[in-house]
């Protein structure tokens, strides 16, 4: 792993040391012991896309991966026969003592759906994080 400063792996890529533990035994994870599932289905995922989808994830998401179960990334060419290219890409983030936070988008390309889905994800972890620590203040 690479040298990170201060020693933290906050937007290290994601799920790059995870592995097949449960939650409760696993624990807390950081970023790069979370685990990220990657699918797709009508387009073919190379090293480079899974590198970068990895990559994109820790550095939007990795910042809250100690409340993060997991992630899956599923890709998805929902183009028709005569209709132009159209790549949907689902982001799923499940949370630690919430509910699971889905983000659904459709463009021209599968890095653009990708990139425009992480982006939401990002806003709407950080949004349910901030109200459940403004709930616990009202308490």
């Amino acid at each position: 792993m690479p040298h990170r400063k201060n020693g933290t792996t906050r937007r290290a890529p994601m799920g790059t040391a995870a592995n097949l533990e449960p939650r409760t035994v696993r624990g807390r994870t950081d970023s790069p012991r979370t685990p990220v599932a990657i699918r797709a289905r009508g387009i073919e995922v190379d090293e480079a896309l899974d590198r970068y989808i990895r990559e994109r994830c820790g550095f939007k998401l990795g910042k809250f991966a100690k409340s993060i179960d997991r992630i899956s990334v599923r890709l998805e060419d929902v183009g028709g026969p005569k209709g132009a290219p159209s790549m949907r890409c689902a982001v799923k983030v499940v949370l630690s003592r919430h509910e699971s936070i889905v983000v659904e988008v459709v463009e021209g390309d599968h890095r653009s759906a990708f990139d425009h889905a992480i982006d939401a994800a990002e806003r709407a972890v950080k949004r349910t994080r901030d109200r459940s620590r403004e709930k616990a203040r009202r308490i």
